[in-house]
């Protein structure tokens, strides 16, 4: 079977060592190269990286409507197009190419979160349960029929990118399952049903923490964006990023005195306690601005923060 992949980040990596080890990869298609870091230097997509490790073609084309890339994809006359975090919405020219059609590997258990930002959105939302989909893909974000779907647990205190990096791998296999599928015959597809939760790309101030909400949705938030981008907070005009938070026990009367954000109080050995909307907050790692990350009880050494401060 003749197989184009298209993806770009870290996600997509494990799909396309398991598409080449079983499959005919024609081509890698990915996004340009970006410039990253404080230098500015221009950096290859992950994808690309292990694509030129396994000796495979790859294009980096500036718009996937361009009439010399849908010339070079007809010249490479692929069975099937398998996409997988391309980060651009595939035009029609291309969905109806293959013979097999275009599939997406999506990590939700469709169509409950739809769009950029799936696995943050699970966490952020309370969800116990999340999980990969494979669809053919049609010309909306995420609404094409369903092929394959398998449910994951998200862990207590499991972060955005922990989940990211489990689902990445159950994601392949569920991939490779999907395609074998659809070789057979033996894979039937069936419309999405439900209520549809659109996630959209995150802003900088999407990353900021909004402490009147309750401490467990202000944990939850924290997860989901942990290691990266990272939920972001001030303290005395300066931006102060927090990596890891729990949801603070044993305080009640203190937070009738307070406003949401507030330092109520510094725990001996553990970290400051921050008051939320409902309920306080543990900080149990922070990065200040111009240090590196640290653990709560390392945080509170040489006054970087007091009882009575107000974070945000």
């Amino acid at each position: 079977m003749r197989v184009v992949y298209m993806g770009t980040p870290q996600f997509a990596v494990p799909s396309l060592e398991i598409l080449h080890q079983n499959f005919q990869v024609v081509a890698v298609v990915t996004q340009p190269d970006r410039p990253k870091g404080r230098g500015c230097k221009l950096t290859p997509p992950p994808v690309k990286l292990k694509a030129e490790e396994l000796g495979l073609p790859v294009y980096q084309p500036l718009k996937v409507r361009d009439p010399e890339f849908l010339s070079i994809l007809q010249d490479l006359n692929p069975d099937i197009i398998l996409v997988a975090a391309y980060a651009k919405l595939i035009p029609p020219s291309i969905l109806n190419l293959p013979r097999l059609g275009c599939v997406n590997l999506h990590p939700s258990l469709l169509p409950r979160h739809r769009g950029a930002i799936p696995v943050p959105a699970a966490i952020m939302a309370g969800d116990k349960v999340t999980g990969i989909t494979t669809f053919l893909m049609g010309e909306g974000y995420d609404t094409g029929d369903i092929l394959l779907q398998r449910e994951v647990e998200i862990k207590s205190g499991e972060s955005g990118s922990e989940l990211l990096e489990c689902l990445s791998h159950i994601g392949a296999e569920v991939l490779l399952e999907t395609v074998l599928g659809l070789e057979r015959g033996e894979i039937k597809p069936v419309p999405q049903i439900g209520e549809a939760n659109y996630t959209k790309p995150l802003k900088g101030e999407d990353l900021v923490i909004d402490w009147s909400k309750s401490a467990l949705e202000i944990v939850n938030f924290v997860r989901a964006l942990y290691s990266e981008p990272e939920a972001t907070t001030s303290l005395r005009d300066q931006v102060l990023k927090i990596g890891k938070a729990e949801v603070a026990e044993g305080f009640g009367e203190e937070l009738l005195q307070t406003r949401p954000g507030q330092v109520l109080a510094l725990l001996k050995g553990r970290g400051p306690v921050v008051a939320a909307g409902g309920g306080a907050v543990l900080l149990q790692y922070v990065k200040p601005a111009g240090k590196g990350w640290m653990d709560g009880k390392s945080f509170m050494t040489g006054r970087r923060i007091s009882v009575g401060d107000v974070l945000g």
